[in-house]
């Protein structure tokens, strides 16, 4: 099997169009294992860990191969900031029996200036760990060079202590999202598609030699010069035809004037338009190859899939404007 994605003859390997933590139906077993999990880790990981669509996939509940799906609470776990008190710091997990988050004060010292000028350690902790008061008090000594308490006097130490409770607390969180590769993601998904849409001719386009050597290369910068445009779904007019779907995607081929134009949209949340070959007559030489642009529609959640062709997507357009006598945007054939 020739791969095409390092033009080898390997063994092959299931690859997902769309990637299958997205809910991806549509497979080609043309990449080879190497590349599969190269850019599955790279570039495929870039799509479906991308916040907004990680979001999504917790939403619908897509795991793809993972045991489970992204849980719809992770970005607020971890190490966050507590806005209000002095000692800020908290952690948040999922308390996984009551479903419900769970906020722990970290432990926090500082100095302070006592109301009759002496100088103090503040201590301040979760009530939940004050069985470890003891214990830190030792330890704070120790990291200051002083003398470890007795047990009479450590036990009198351990019994000066307040209870603050903050009712409903603001907590701030930061949150990264990351973009490199994202461009990557979308141009693969598109590349794929025309290689299965247009054939093994496909392979030997000038312009499919440079769309994989961009996609292979591990620059984040690789595929700033192919033309297309890749954003946010709402923005990209190829695809105002359809009302956006929170559960679907949606690709066609079309002929522009500047060549064959791959169009993705994933969920509504990102889509790309990419010029994919600018020579279509090496494609569409007779009226029988306009079945080779196609029109695919796929539910994340059912795995139900739509794989036509883009004049019979045309049709139902047309029959629905005579229908609702109004013009597009419409339901997709979903």
């Amino acid at each position: 099997m020739l791969c095409i994605f390092c033009s080898k003859e390997r063994p092959p390997s299931l690859e997902h169009v769309f990637p299958l933590a997205v809910g991806g139906t549509i497979t080609t077993d043309r990449v080879c294992s190497a590349c599969n999990s190269t850019l599955g880790s790279r570039v495929d990981a870039a799509l479906s860990d991308f916040l907004p669509v990680r979001i999504r996939r917790a939403m619908l509940g897509l795991a793809g191969n993972a045991r489970a799906a992204p849980s719809q609470f992770e970005i607020f776990l971890g190490d966050a900031e507590l806005i209000g008190p002095a000692a800020n710091r908290i952690r948040t997990t999922l308390n996984k029996d009551t479903g419900r988050l769970d906020h722990r004060q970290l432990y926090h010292a500082t100095d302070v200036i006592l109301p009759d000028g002496r100088q103090d350690r503040q201590i301040t902790i979760d009530e939940r760990d004050k069985d470890q008061v003891p214990k830190i008090i030792q330890q704070e000594r120790k990291r200051h060079g002083l003398p470890p308490l007795s047990e009479e006097a450590l036990a009198t130490a351990a019994e000066k202590f307040t209870v603050n409770v903050v009712e409903n607390p603001l907590v701030k969180v930061t949150l990264s999202v990351s973009f490199v590769y994202l461009r990557h993601a979308m141009i693969k998904i598109a590349y794929e598609l025309a290689f299965l849409w247009l054939g093994e001719s496909y392979l030997d386009d000038p312009l499919a030699i440079k769309i994989r050597d961009a996609i292979n290369r591990q620059d984040p910068a690789s595929t700033d010069d192919l033309t297309g445009c890749v954003g946010e779904a709402q923005a990209c007019v190829a695809f105002q035809q359809w009302t956006p779907h929170e559960a679907h995607h949606l690709a066609f081929a079309s002929v522009v004037a500047l060549g064959v134009v791959i169009s993705v949209r994933v969920f509504d949340i990102y889509a790309a338009a990419i010029i994919v070959s600018r020579e279509p007559g090496r494609y569409f030489r007779s009226p029988a190859d306009s079945t080779k642009l196609r029109f695919l529609a796929i539910d994340s959640v059912s795995g139900k899939t739509v794989d036509t062709s883009w004049d019979d997507e045309i049709r139902r357009m047309d029959t629905l404007m005579r229908a609702f006598q109004r013009p597009p945007p419409f339901f997709d054939p979903l």
